[in-house]
């Protein structure tokens, strides 16, 4: 199957965008703040360049191009899913007890989304792709509610988060939204059409064309705003915020920081005994 004209011409402005928001990223320093969504950044310009170089030597239809394809994508959700465990980390590390229950809660959930992946490749003759789309079903239904959660929390207990990386976590968020929405109704579509279209694949290539089109607007929008975003150098380190005696907390918002630093102590006696 051929990319249309549009998804060519959406393929080339997203492609574009990635490798402005990558220098962006290394001119302002962000490297030294967010290194592995950097990483991530990193990662995501070079599959680009990877995988066109081995689709025009080799073929799109090619094995090497099927390996490469797969291979690629693979790493870019280990590397996104890195970029959303260090916004979780800098959001929460002033809170010992509630990191320490974070990044457990995160080791599990990705442990099983390995084995279920895992499982449900196994007897597939194409199990590469099957593991990789189990992967990332299961990680974006995962990111969405990390990072919706990131975002209240962060706003609900007034947690410091620069603009940045509320922008960075935000996008995150918008883009997983996206693939989670078009991938349900791309299933549901499918489900719907097997059956009776008497010309599967002419509509098939119709629905993947749409389903292209709608994921590669969502990236060059998160993209352009994060172009925007990394504007201005960034700061590499960030100060701790100092807790204030309960008294203060008191005075000035008992229902949000004092419920907090209740949360904490109780995590950190839970996690010590």
């Amino acid at each position: 199957m051929h990319l249309s004209h549009l998804n060519y011409a959406i393929w080339i402005v997203t492609t574009g965008l990635e490798v402005l928001v990558c220098a962006l990223g290394y001119r302002c320093g962000l490297q030294r703040r967010l290194p592995f969504f950097t990483a991530y950044l990193t990662v995501l310009v070079a599959s680009e360049g990877l995988v066109w170089a081995v689709y025009h030597l080799l073929g799109y239809e090619s094995w090497a191009a099927y390996d490469a394809a797969w291979s690629m994508h693979a790493i870019l959700l280990a590397a996104r899913g890195l970029a959303i465990a260090e916004l979780c980390f800098r959001l929460l590390r002033s809170y010992a007890g509630i990191w320490a229950l974070a990044w457990r809660i995160l080791l599990i959930v990705a442990f099983v989304f390995l084995l279920h992946a895992a499982i449900e490749s196994a007897s597939r003759p194409y199990w590469l792709n099957t593991f990789v789309m189990a992967l990332d079903r299961d990680l974006e239904l995962s990111a969405t509610g990390v990072l919706i959660a990131l975002l209240l929390i962060g706003r609900y207990y007034t947690l410091e988060m620069n603009s940045l990386e509320r922008r960075i976590a935000a996008g995150l968020c918008v883009y997983s939204v996206v693939r989670v929405m078009t991938n349900a109704v791309m299933l549901q579509a499918i489900a719907r059409h097997l059956p009776s279209s008497i010309d599967y694949s002419a509509w098939t290539q119709h629905a993947q064309i749409w389903w292209n089109t709608a994921q590669g607007l969502a990236s060059a929008c998160v993209l352009a705003v994060w172009a925007v975003a990394l504007r201005h150098p960034v700061l590499a380190t960030r100060p701790a915020p100092a807790l204030l005696p309960a008294s203060a907390y008191r005075e000035l918002s008992p229902a949000v920081n004092f419920r907090l630093r209740a949360l904490n102590t109780r995590l950190l006696e839970l996690l010590k005994s």
